[in-house]
């Protein structure tokens, strides 16, 4: 197989992830992001992550449709966008789940009580 070959598998397998990168940033859109932003969590790392995946976007549109004396530097910028976001995306996840986790750490469950005071307090 020559280098031609090759490369162009791995263009079209980046396009075709890249649209599958874009399907599910925007069905994160509507939910995910959503609720984020009105709780309020993730906000510093998920806003950096959106921008990062915009970047992504708009640089790979720029060098499909853009003018061909920025082409080298949109290249690089795009190169340099996806390699951040293989460190940005996993971050954002880990740092999400770390929250999930402290808030859902188990509550020290109560001591001992007598049947008779659980009967009373689970009366309707």
């Amino acid at each position: 197989m020559n280098w031609f070959a090759a490369e162009h598998r791995l263009l079209v397998t980046h396009g075709v992830a890249a649209a599958l990168a874009l399907t599910v940033v925007g069905g994160l859109l509507p939910l995910h992001i959503r609720l984020a932003w009105r709780i309020r969590r993730n906000l510093w790392s998920g806003a950096f992550t959106l921008i990062i995946m915009g970047l992504l976007g708009l640089s790979g549109w720029f060098l499909y449709y853009g003018d061909e004396e920025w082409r080298e530097i949109t290249r690089w910028l795009h190169i340099a966008v996806g390699l951040l976001s293989c460190a940005v995306v996993p971050f954002h996840v880990w740092m999400g789940r770390r929250r999930s986790a402290k808030q859902q750490a188990p509550q020290a469950l109560p001591t001992q009580v007598g049947k008779e005071s659980l009967a009373t307090n689970c009366a309707p």
